[in-house]
């Protein structure tokens, strides 16, 4: 029997109406999350990454339009449903960890107050019970002496600490899909890996889908099990974390894992990917990554690639990726 996801988006675009022009941050991205796996969502700043989590959400800006495309929850499209219908769904059926507790938390509620207004506003509860479950979460999510930091101010607590406190407000109601953007960008090494067994093992227990957005491939080797790579507002490679790092087949993927240091090999240089991410108010013409890319062609230039399947679940946006399977010949070993 085929599973089936519980949350599907398809064609996904949004598009920011600004002064200048439109800008389309996210232009037709397809992926599926099933549950109790972790999907990656990786790319360098700009790409698309959290606007498309935003999407999803439906809580963008005021010039920030999904202009087409759906978003399917258990097969209910989330772009289509009034907003009180929505605000049902969020924190409820979708949470969000946002990369910055310190920004995403109210400075003037104390931890306890916003925890515990999503449990009463979805669980219908009590105040005193929606204190003592906040107490527990807290508890779950590894912060000490919960009791007493549950009426204090987000100023009052560590980075580690705000952010596991961002968690337990995710999973306050235990739901079905978590999106963790950048969860440990602000974070040391060490807290980061607490992090982030913290959410493996609340996934483990709870079930739930996660969607890991970042730009760090460690976390993602460490954490994913398929991987989306975004490339100014498009899906470039799709597949499995093992396929991906063993067996890249976009120029930009193989870029990324080239650019990752190795203690394997001797380097008197490390690789970087030439140039910057283009402007989404002028993106060049044909594959939007062509004047970054080492193995393009003139067809390039005019030309926007499709996604086409180069593997069993393995699908690339690129005309001529098997260039890349000839450059990963001539370098020395494999990513991990």
């Amino acid at each position: 029997m085929e599973k089936k996801p519980v949350l599907s988006v398809k064609n996904l675009k949004t598009y920011f109406y600004t002064e200048d022009g439109i800008v389309k941050a996210v232009d037709g991205v397809d992926f599926d999350v099933y549950q109790g796996e972790t999907l990656g969502i990786v790319g360098e700043s700009g790409c698309g990454k959290s606007v498309t989590a935003l999407s999803i959400l439906r809580i963008l800006d005021e010039k920030g339009k999904i202009v087409e495309g759906q978003v399917l929850l258990d097969g209910v499209d989330l772009t289509k449903i009034e907003e009180q219908e929505m605000r049902n769904i969020r924190g409820k059926d979708i949470a969000i960890i946002f990369q910055e507790p310190m920004v995403a938390l109210n400075p003037v509620f104390t931890i306890g107050n916003q925890i515990m207004e999503a449990i009463m506003l979805h669980q219908k509860v009590d105040e005193k019970t929606a204190r003592n479950t906040a107490i527990e979460l807290l508890r779950k999510v590894g912060i000490p002496e919960p009791e007493k930091r549950i009426d204090q101010y987000p100023h009052e607590l560590s980075g580690g600490m705000r952010q596991r406190a961002m968690i337990a407000m995710a999973l306050s109601c235990k739901p079905k899909v978590l999106i963790a953007d950048e969860p440990t960008t602000a974070l040391d090494v060490t807290i980061q890996a607490q992090i982030m067994e913290l959410m493996k093992e609340l996934q483990r227990e709870y079930g739930m889908a996660i969607m890991l957005i970042t730009h760090d491939l460690g976390l993602i080797a460490e954490n994913a099990d398929r991987v989306v790579v975004m490339y100014a507002g498009k899906v470039v490679e799709y597949a499995d974390v093992k396929t991906l790092f063993n067996d890249p087949k976009h120029p930009y993927t193989w870029g990324l894992l080239h650019a990752i240091p190795r203690l394997d090999i001797e380097q008197t240089r490390l690789y970087n990917i030439p140039g910057v991410v283009p402007d989404p108010l002028h993106f060049p013409s044909g594959c939007k990554f062509h004047p970054r890319c080492e193995f393009k062609e003139e067809r390039c230039t005019r030309e926007e690639p499709q996604l086409i399947e180069v593997g069993q679940n393995h699908t690339v946006r690129c005309f001529f990726w098997q260039k890349v399977d000839e450059a990963k010949k001539r370098k020395v070993g494999e990513f991990v």
